[in-house]
């Protein structure tokens, strides 16, 4: 009945019929959660420093968008495993950014922003699920814009409280849940000239966030079709905002790393780049690489 519950309000909220608008997070699509790869669990008296690292990488076209902004990415990120607990408790170190190139100049390769993020993540396994409570510093700046007579930078940094579980939806441990609560703490929204700053919205009225993603992999323990869906509900001022997105693909499952090809659907009411905020509709195809077990 709760996965019944989750699937129906997922619906719901991706047919939701009002004007929103959300923030751009390099890693919105992304589990991670180091306690999944039980190869590197330890007896649970001991404690290691150091014990897991890790990381994903990934490069795509978007061969549709409804601005003039996207032409290509390019992900990168990565882990430390800082501390580790038997098979019950982590602390990570992490990182990642997302690299948009537009369309304009004669190679179509014009580097125009770079998100960027890194934070901790505490990881607690509750038998019945995980709990991650963590700190995310974020930021966004343009690249190569001086002919452009604009910049806009962003600052939106927060605290982090997550519940993640695996359950069944045709096999055991096919579906992966993570539901999370973001506070922000730093807020920033900064654009040259000035004058732009009139223009909704401004991400300094950011304060708290609402997130669901769900995983779905036909063959957990191996290679097979993969389908993934994000909600990103915020509370700016006094506006209700959302950000949702959806892809589906095919992963190739290795010992030593997981190789994904994915079509995927975002849509931004903010896409963060230009200095006139404007929504964008975009469709992508990429290939990801990353750490077996520990990224969904």
């Amino acid at each position: 009945m709760p996965l019944l519950i989750t699937l129906l309000l997922l619906i719901f909220l991706l047919l939701l019929p009002v004007t929103l608008e959300a923030q751009r997070h390099a890693a919105r699509s992304l589990i991670i959660n180091p306690l999944l790869d039980d190869r590197h669990h330890l007896p649970d008296d001991e404690t290691r420093v150091f014990n897991t690292f890790g990381g994903w990488a990934g490069f795509g076209n978007f061969p549709y968008s409804s601005d003039d902004h996207h032409l290509w990415y390019q992900d990168l990120g990565g882990y430390v495993e800082l501390w580790r607990r038997g098979s019950t408790a982590s602390l990570l170190l992490t990182g990642q950014i997302q690299f948009i190139a537009d369309p304009h100049n004669a190679i179509n390769f014009n580097p125009r922003a770079i998100f960027w993020e890194e934070g901790l993540l505490y990881t607690r396994d509750l038998q019945n699920g995980y709990l991650q409570l963590g700190f995310m510093h974020r930021c966004k700046h343009d690249i190569d814009n001086l002919d452009r007579g604009e910049q806009r930078s962003l600052i939106f940094s927060s605290f982090i409280t997550r519940y993640q579980r695996s359950s069944r939806l045709f096999t055991r441990d096919d579906l992966m849940i993570m539901a999370g609560y973001e506070r922000y703490l730093i807020t920033w929204d900064r654009r040259i000239p000035r004058a732009l700053e009139e223009h909704p919205p401004d991400w300094n009225n950011l304060s708290r966030q609402l997130t669901l993603n769900l995983h779905w992999h036909a063959n957990p323990h191996g290679s097979g079709v993969i389908a993934e869906t994000q909600l990103h509900l915020i509370l700016a001022g006094s506006d209700l905002l959302l950000n949702r997105g959806a892809s589906i693909g095919w992963q190739f499952h290795r010992s030593g790393g997981a190789f994904r090809f994915a079509l995927n659907y975002e849509y931004l009411h903010d896409s963060g780049i230009p200095a006139i905020p404007s929504d964008v509709h975009l469709i992508s195809f990429g290939i990801q690489t990353n750490a077996p077990f520990v990224i969904r």
